[in-house]
C-alpha cells in the first residue's frame, strides 16, 4: 500500500463523531486516534498526528486576532489558554507592479514579514504556546535554525511560566534574535541541521522536558495555516496555485489542510495547485520528486548544505518528504528548485519594484513562480498566490551567553539546569539575523 494522506476522509467522517472541545486527533496515514494528547507521531504506523476539527462549530470571522478569529479551526480547546503574541492579519495584496513586469498579471503576495520576528514562524509560537498551556507543558526543547526559535524565545520571555532550552548550529547563531533571559537556555551544536536535533533529542529524553516536535508537532502546522486562511480571505477570488519556500515542508502541509477545511466549509471551490520550492544548491526534494521517488534516498541527500535562503538550508528531509510530496500530487502542483542567482534577482527586483525587502527563502518562493512563468507552465492570467515568509532582522538583540556542546552531547544523565561540561561562551553586542 503507497503513502496517503488521509485529511479529506477525516473531515468527511460522521459530523456527530464525538469531537470534546471541538476537535480530536487522528494519524493523517491510519486514522487512529493517540491516547496521548501530546504524542508526535502514531503509536501503529509513525504518521504524523492531526486535529480534526468539528466543522460545525468553525465560524472563520475577520479579526486581528488569528487565534479569535479561526479558534473553530485550532488545536485548543479553551479560550482560556489562548497566548497571542501579536502576529497575524499579514497584508495580501495583488502585485501591481512586479507582477505585470514578470508577466504575471493576477499575482498575490501575502507578506507575513509584517509579523512581530518579522517571520511567519509567529504563528507557531502563538499556537504552540497556546497548545503547550492547556496541557500543563512547563518545560519544552528544540531545535531550529533561527525564526522558530526566536518566535517562540519571545513568546516564553513574553507570557512567563514556561522555560525552553534551544539547540543551534553554530553555523547559524548569527540568526536568533532574543535577548538573554532565563527562561531561555541557548546551546550551540558543533554539527549540522540534523546532528543538532539529535542532541536536543536527547537532551528532551534525559531531562524528562517535552520535545517541542518540529514538522511533527500539529500546532506548528495548525498555526502556519493561518497565514493561508487569512490570505484566502483577503483575496477576490481563489488561488489557482500557491508558492512556498519548504525546509521540513510543514507550512504547505498546513495549507493544504487548512484549503481543504475551506472547502468542506464552502469558502473555497476547489484547491489551488500547491508548489513547493527549494533553493538549487539545496534542493534534496525537488532532486526526489523530479526522479519520482517516493523517499529520500541517499543520492539525494545534501551533506553539507548552502545557499542564500539559510532558513531553508535542510539537506536531509526524510522524514518529510512524503508528506510534502502528496501534497503537491495530490493537489496537482509539484516540487522545483529555484536558481541561487535568479533567488537573488527576484529579491532584488520585488524590493525596486514593491519596497519589500524579504528574505531569501521568501524571494525562493517568489523566483519559482518567475521561473515557471517564463517556462509557460504558468499561465501569464493565473491566480498565483506567493507566501513572502519573512524578512531579515537586523539591529535586534541577540542571544550573548550560550553554551557549546559536541554533536555527542549529552553522553550520560544530565538535569535541566546542569551546565555541560563544555565551553560557555559569551559575546558582544547585537548581531544580524536574516531568515
Amino acid at each position: 500500500m503507497g503513502f496517503a494522506l488521509l485529511y479529506e476522509q477525516l473531515l468527511a467522517d460522521d459530523p456527530a463523531l464525538d469531537r470534546p472541545g471541538g476537535h480530536v486527533l487522528a494519524c493523517v496515514l491510519c486514522g487512529e486516534e493517540p491516547d496521548d494528547e501530546l504524542a508526535l507521531r502514531c503509536g501503529s504506523c509513525d504518521g504524523a498526528i492531526d486535529a480534526v476539527h468539528d466543522m460545525s462549530r468553525a465560524h472563520p470571522v475577520a479579526g486581528a486576532d488569528p487565534l479569535e478569529s479561526y479558534f473553530g479551526l485550532l488545536p485548543v480547546r479553551d479560550r482560556a489558554h489562548l497566548t497571542w503574541l501579536g502576529e497575524g492579519d499579514t497584508p495580501c495584496f495583488r502585485s501591481e507592479r512586479f507582477g505585470p513586469l514578470v508577466g504575471l498579471s493576477n499575482l498575490y503576495l501575502k507578506n507575513e514579514a509584517a509579523n512581530p520576528t518579522s517571520s511567519t514562524k509567529d504563528r507557531i509560537a502563538s499556537v504552540g504556546l497556546s497548545r503547550f498551556s492547556e496541557l500543563g507543558v512547563k518545560r519544552f526543547v528544540m531545535a531550529s535554525t533561527g525564526n522558530s526559535s526566536t518566535a517562540y524565545a519571545r513568546g516564553v520571555q513574553a507570557v512567563g511560566g514556561m522555560e525552553m532550552a534551544l539547540f543551534c548550529g553554530d553555523r547559524f547563531l548569527h540568526r536568533l534574535n532574543y535577548p538573554d533571559h532565563p527562561s531561555v537556555r541557548t546551546y550551540a551544536v558543533r554539527g549540522d541541521f540534523v546532528s543538532t536535533g539529535e542532541v536536543a533529542r536527547r537532551f528532551a529524553a534525559r531531562t524528562g522536558a517535552r520535545a517541542e516536535g518540529g514538522f511533527f508537532n500539529l500546532a506548528r502546522r495548525e498555526g502556519l495555516k493561518l497565514a493561508y486562511l487569512e490570505a484566502f480571505d483577503q483575496m477576490p477570488r481563489r488561488p489557482e496555485y500557491v508558492f512556498q519556500a519548504v525546509s521540513s515542508g510543514m507550512g504547505l502541509v498546513g495549507a493544504y489542510k487548512g484549503a481543504l477545511e475551506y472547502r468542506h466549509l464552502g469558502r473555497l471551490e476547489d484547491l489551488p495547485r500547491f508548489v513547493a520550492v527549494q533553493q538549487s544548491s539545496c534542493a534534496p526534494m525537488a532532486h526526489a520528486f523530479a526522479e519520482g521517488s517516493p523517499v529520500i534516498a541517499d543520492r539525494h541527500i545534501v551533506r553539507d548544505p548552502g545557499g542564500p535562503a539559510e532558513a531553508i538550508l535542510r539537506g536531509d528531509p526524510t522524514r518529510t518528504y512524503p508528506y510534502v510530496r502528496q501534497v503537491c500530487l495530490d493537489s496537482g502542483g509539484r516540487i522545483t528548485a529555484a536558481d541561487n542567482d535568479d533567488v537573488r534577482e527576484i529579491r532584488a527586483l520585488l524590493l525596486r519594484t514593491e519596497g519589500l525587502n524579504v528574505c531569501h527563502a521568501a524571494a525562493t518562493a517568489l523566483a519559482a513562480a518567475v521561473r515557471m512563468r517564463h517556462e509557460g507552465t504558468l499561465a501569464p492570467d493565473s491566480t498565483v498566490l506567493v507566501n513572502l515568509t519573512g524578512a531579515d532582522r537586523a539591529g535586534r538583540p541577540a542571544p550573548t551567553r550560550y553554551h557549546r556542546v559536541d554533536a555527542d552531547w549529552p553522553d550520560g544523565p544530565i538535569d535541566w539546569d546542569q551546565d555541560p561540561d563544555t565551553e560557555a561562551s559569551e559575546a558582544e553586542g547585537d548581531r544580524t539575523c536574516a531568515p
